[in-house]
């Protein structure tokens, strides 16, 4: 069984494509309106080949208890706090190791969405 994509419900497409594509560098694929009012996404990460999914629909509210979370591997987490930083991405929990002693920090997306970033 392998993972085949994300799905997050959001009520800001442009906003969150802006986030996915301009600041974490997914790569947009394609966009479809699954029925009036619905529309859906595509992007995908060249390096591990996830997808990912947005999906707004005008006729309901996100509801925050369907909320997920993503997480990506990076190179060095000093970096990449500078990087978010520079972009205005709000940071909820500072770099960190645990306990496998990778480092880690975790921030949120313009949905509300907690992203965890990974040194290995």
């Amino acid at each position: 069984m392998q993972l085949n994509s994300v799905v997050i419900r959001t009520e800001n497409m442009e906003q969150s494509l802006e986030f996915y594509e301009k600041i974490l560098g997914l790569t947009f694929e394609t966009m479809m309106s699954a029925a009036p009012g619905k529309q859906i996404a595509f992007l995908y990460d060249a390096q591990s080949n996830g997808r990912l999914e947005l999906i707004h629909n005008d006729l309901s509210k996100v509801k925050k208890e369907n909320s997920i979370s993503l997480t990506f591997i990076v190179d060095q987490i000093s970096e990449t706090e500078k990087y978010l930083r520079s972009k205005n991405v709000r940071i909820i929990m500072q770099p960190r190791t645990v306990k496998d002693g990778k480092k880690m920090l975790t921030a949120v997306d313009p949905n509300g969405i907690e992203i965890d970033f990974i040194e290995l």
